[in-house]
């Protein structure tokens, strides 16, 4: 089993646009799309994110939830006493050695209750991009990376909690393969080159990565080339087909109806909505 030094010496944390959402308490709700996963921090009030296929869990101040890419919502309680709902979003990329993505594989989402002292880490987080003063994208990852090794301290912490996501990372093999299909989603990788890469038989290397990642490698590949193309349409004025040339798709076609099975809409809705957004405070 990986020790969390070891995690830690090759954590890498990049943080991506942050959203304040801010939901009346007569049941309002607010979706939530991000091919990344997210850190969902609870500022007042109480309600539930809603996962799709993953269920829901409760979110309230001052809890933190870590949940995995995909699509989600955030609802408001019904209950008058417990107020408004406000809860900070921050999509993250957390990576180890930069080839694999530490909760890119969470089969549900992690639930902590915040102490004190980290407390004060998101509130100086969310002080930093309300201030937009210089360097504080550099200061603000440097807060999310502490915010993430709290959570990883507490899941090492706990006999109990088991961390099947980590799988891949323990195996430098199926890390190299995985690292290829990142650098590379657009490639046609079979599952013999991919078995070559890990220096393994394919019907070994089958197995062992979808008993590690709990995907095959052609669909973790297709997976990776959906979200590239999701951060393609979101950050470039590149077209449609353009794109879908450069994530392997030979045809728009091809390309939409995956993207529309993916992301639930086509990829010029997609795009529409994301355009130039940074950081917003809603």
């Amino acid at each position: 089993m990986m020790t969390l030094e070891q995690l830690l010496h090759g954590l890498d944390v990049a943080m991506g646009p942050v959203c304040i959402h801010a939901l009346r308490r007569d049941g309002g709700f607010e979706d939530i799309q991000t091919d990344r996963p997210a850190l969902h921090y609870g500022l007042r009030g109480a309600g539930r994110l809603e996962m799709s296929e993953r269920g829901s869990v409760g979110v309230a101040a001052r809890t933190v939830i870590v949940a995995p890419p995909g699509r989600a919502r955030i609802v408001a309680a019904h209950d008058a006493s417990h107020g408004d709902v406000v809860v900070a979003s921050v999509a993250m990329r957390v990576t180890y050695q930069g080839l694999v993505g530490v909760f890119d594989h969470l089969h549900e989402p992690l639930v902590e209750r915040v102490s004190d002292p980290v407390r004060r880490t998101f509130a100086e987080l969310l002080e930093e991009v309300d201030a937009h003063r210089p360097g504080f994208h550099a200061m603000c990852e440097a807060l999310l990376r502490r915010c993430v090794i709290w959570l990883l301290r507490r899941c090492f912490d706990r006999p109990s909690c088991r961390l099947p996501w980590l799988a891949p990372l323990e195996d430098t093999r199926l890390a190299r393969a995985l690292a290829a299909m990142n650098e590379r989603p657009q490639h046609c990788f079979t599952l013999a080159e991919l078995a070559e890469l890990a220096g393994m038989s394919r019907s070994v290397f089958a197995a062992r990565f979808a008993n590690a990642v709990g995907a095959s490698p052609i669909e973790v590949l297709k997976a990776l080339r959906l979200a590239r193309a999701a951060e393609l349409l979101t950050r470039t004025d590149l077209p449609v087909k353009g794109i879908a040339a450069r994530v392997g798709y030979a045809s728009r076609s091809s390309f939409t109806r995956a993207f529309c099975a993916r992301h639930g809409r086509p990829p010029a809705d997609f795009r529409a909505p994301g355009r130039g957004s940074e950081a917003r405070v809603a």
